[in-house]
């Protein structure tokens, strides 16, 4: 797909991404579930070269953790993204772009080692550790 608009639940923060599919993915991460009351569905759109904000920029208000940027409409508090600077690479919330999530493929879940108990989605995925090593993944003997 190409130009996929997305936006925040107040419409003040509206996001492009130039090109993507319809890949989304779970985070269970400390950060990300404190952040979201759970784990946080994203979209991996990578560099800024494809990302365009195209209105609202001056509505985001960001909130450095870690290695990360996180970002969050000033208006409305919708969760937006995070940015990491040193590589500059963006993930952002799956539920801005109505056009992936339509048709999403849910394949990965991240951070899986450190999952609470209470919770688990249905179905079967890819599960990477905190080491982004795959759970259940064969070893060599």
């Amino acid at each position: 797909m190409e130009n996929i608009h997305g936006k925040c639940v107040c419409g003040a923060v509206e996001i492009i991404i130039k090109e993507y599919g319809n890949f989304v993915y779970a985070c269970h991460c400390d950060n990300c579930r404190r952040q979201n009351s759970g784990a946080v569905l994203s979209v991996d759109p990578g560099s800024a070269k494809n990302v365009v904000f195209a209105r609202g920029e001056d509505k985001i208000t960001r909130y450095q953790d870690e290695e990360v940027y996180r970002g969050f409409c000033s208006v409305c508090g919708t969760n937006l993204f995070w940015h990491k600077p040193s590589d500059d690479h963006y993930c952002m919330n799956a539920e801005l772009f109505d056009d992936i999530i339509r048709n999403a493929s849910f394949e990965l879940e991240l951070f899986y080692d450190v999952k609470p108990d209470y919770y688990s989605f249905a179905g079967e995925r890819k599960k990477l550790d905190s080491q982004f090593r795959e759970i259940g993944a064969k070893t060599e003997p």
